[in-house]
């Protein structure tokens, strides 16, 4: 390479990296309060988050559904990554620290505080019931 393309080039990047802007942030570390649940009983209902049958959910994680965190703050369902005990604290009222990812809905769960346990009815209907 001679001297003027090589110029040219740092030139060329100095000037890429004068427009750029930084990236928002995707991630940040929250505490919150809410339920442990299964991706497919888990839904807040009327702006309203609510907890689950624990023996359903229990029987749906068991089965290999997706775990998640149902937040009462950001009223929103987010999937759980590194908790592996997660079935453990379902049926506890909780107090969930964790990095959320709010693009991607995901929390990764860095500490767990049960607060009360819960008794909640399971949200799927059985199959042939009729809708009321």
């Amino acid at each position: 390479m001679n001297r003027t393309s090589t110029l040219g080039l740092a030139m060329m990047l100095a000037a890429s990296t004068v427009g750029a802007q930084p990236q928002e942030a995707r991630t940040t570390t929250e505490t919150w309060t809410g339920w442990f649940s299964d991706k497919l009983c888990a839904r807040v209902r009327d702006e309203t988050p609510r907890p689950n049958g624990t023996v359903c959910v229990k029987k749906c994680l068991d089965e290999g559904a997706t775990p998640v965190f149902i937040s009462e703050q950001a009223k929103a369902v987010f999937d759980v990554r590194n908790h592996p005990t997660v079935k453990d604290d379902v049926g506890y009222y909780l107090q969930v620290t964790g990095i959320v990812d709010s693009k991607a809905r995901t929390i990764s769960v860095q500490s767990v505080k049960r607060l009360s346990e819960v008794t909640a009815m399971c949200g799927i209907r059985k199959k042939g019931a009729k809708q009321k």
